[in-house]
């Protein structure tokens, strides 16, 4: 390689890195509550999640904002084995379209600036509703069910149904081990559940006539 084509490499990668140095970084702690209520007395459950932004023009992508969401869902044990899940999905974005009207007129560099700022809760909207599952077998991944939050009862029996799902910002450290602790198919091999699956994944639920395949990430992320 010339020197001159060296260095017009090496200049493009100084520029690349330089430029993405120069993105804004903004990170906070949420935690997600899910309240059920049960013909034994309400059932509960929460989970902090990590969220880091990295705002600004990304090079190369021409993209805005990047974000990265650590810790794991919310579960919630309805019944003795019976357990539902809030999964991480949807995490980056949550508190903002469920307070949005905290950040009128403000663009998104703004209110991301602001949300670690937030110290009053806010009931999670529907627009930022997290996907709901429960297994018929916790030791079964195959039997992984959709959950419609309208109606818990079609899952769980009579008289459950969602009191709340909230969400709030938080000093409180990253959850970590609780779905681990139900789900002990998550430390699987890839080949044991590729068997469990027939040769596929076997996490899949229904969504909208087709179906939608969930992987470890959706469980926790770390």
């Amino acid at each position: 390689m010339s020197t001159p084509a060296f260095i017009r490499i090496i200049t493009a990668l100084a520029l690349v890195f330089g430029l993405s140095g120069c993105r804004d970084k903004h990170d906070w702690n949420q935690r997600l509550t899910v309240r059920v209520e049960t013909p034994q007395g309400e059932r509960s459950g929460a989970s902090v999640v990590e969220v880091t932004a990295w705002f600004g023009r990304i090079p190369l992508s021409g993209n805005e904002v990047e974000y990265r969401a650590q810790g794991e869902a919310t579960v919630v044990e309805i019944a003795p084995g019976k357990y539902l899940f809030a999964l991480l999905p949807g995490s980056a974005e949550r508190f903002y379209w469920s307070a949005r009207d905290r950040f009128k007129g403000m663009s998104r560099g703004e209110w991301l600036g602001q949300i670690p700022r937030q110290s009053a809760p806010v009931e999670v909207s529907d627009r930022a509703m997290p996907l709901l599952v429960t297994f018929g077998d916790i030791n079964d991944p195959t039997s992984v069910q959709r959950v419609d939050p309208a109606d818990l009862a079609a899952s769980f029996g009579p008289g459950v149904r969602l009191k709340s799902i909230t969400l709030e910002i938080t000093d409180a450290p990253v959850s970590t081990g609780k779905v681990e602790a139900v789900l002990g198919w998550l430390s699987w091999s890839r080949e044991k559940l590729l068997a469990a699956g027939n040769g596929r994944n076997p996490v899949q639920i229904s969504v909208d006539g087709g179906e939608l395949a969930l992987g470890r990430n959706d469980f926790r992320s770390k």
